[in-house]
């Protein structure tokens, strides 16, 4: 059997995943909760049975690999600090080899996930647009709830103001989601609508699969994760308001497909 070049690659991908996993290397306490190392071994060595062999089950290393990458957009935004040299303090601090290993991971989803989803029937449709749009004001609504003073499953010790930013983003993700599935979408420049789709999707799905699944994994004692057990309201904020992201994620993922086999030519 000869193997494609995105076959070949993926192998190669997921072989680094997998090597720079098993070295013991020394990390930073942000890191605390984040997917474990024998995690994305396993993710690694099973997601490449299914290179060579893709099968509808590959899912699930898949999702390993997602979760693996956890955290790359906290890496990035540090690493921002720290190449810029702008007074951040703490968050200055960069775990270098980890975001080598979640890069890699999520580029060894992406890749997995490519060659899987030539072998799974994806809905279609403008329902997940529509979707995203309306899941993408669950965060920066909460947050704004919060900062007028809503108690409400609010954080302990939340102090923050307007969420400015979440409200751009906000506005952002749902033009964005829109464009996906509506006809003025299709003016657009559509290098540009998928470019900013898969990125949206995979900023939201490992930020996503790092709240949700680190805080699964820390009730039944899989890591030492930062969310404080013994207060209800932060559970139920991670699994209802966090896991949002990794929702809002999937569907613009899914909308971003749809678009991009619609728009093919």
């Amino acid at each position: 059997m000869r193997l494609q070049r995105m076959q070949i690659s993926a192998l190669v991908v997921l072989a680094l995943v997998a090597v720079l996993a098993l070295v013991p290397l020394p990390t930073l306490p942000y890191t605390t909760g984040f997917a474990p190392d024998w995690v994305t071994v396993v993710a690694a060595l099973v997601g490449a049975v299914f290179v060579v062999r893709p099968n509808p089950a590959g899912l699930l290393p898949a999702v390993l690999l997602l979760w693996s990458a956890g955290g790359i957009v906290l890496d990035v935004f540090r690493a921002f600090f720290a190449v810029t040299g702008i007074p951040a303090g703490e968050f200055a601090r960069v775990d270098w080899p980890g975001m080598a290993l979640r890069g890699l991971s999520l580029a060894g989803c992406a890749l997995l996930g490519a060659l899987l989803l030539r072998h799974i029937r994806v809905p279609e449709g403008a329902w997940l647009g529509y979707s995203a749009f309306a899941l993408g004001f669950i965060y920066p609504m909460a947050k704004l709830y919060w900062s007028l003073g809503g108690t409400l499953l609010r954080p302990v010790g939340y102090d923050e103001g307007l969420p400015y930013g979440e409200l751009i983003m906000l506005l952002i993700g749902a033009v964005g989601s829109l464009a996906l599935v509506q006809r003025w979408g299709r003016w657009l420049p559509r290098r540009l609508v998928l470019a900013g789709g898969w990125t949206g999707a995979a900023m939201l799905t490992t930020m996503g699969t790092m709240s949700v699944f680190g805080t699964l994994s820390q009730l039944v004692g899989l890591t030492r994760g930062p969310v404080p057990l013994s207060d209800p309201a932060a559970v139920v904020t991670v699994g209802l308001v966090y896991g949002s992201w990794l929702l809002f994620g999937l569907a613009v993922g899914g909308a971003t497909l749809a678009y991009q086999r619609a728009t093919a030519r």
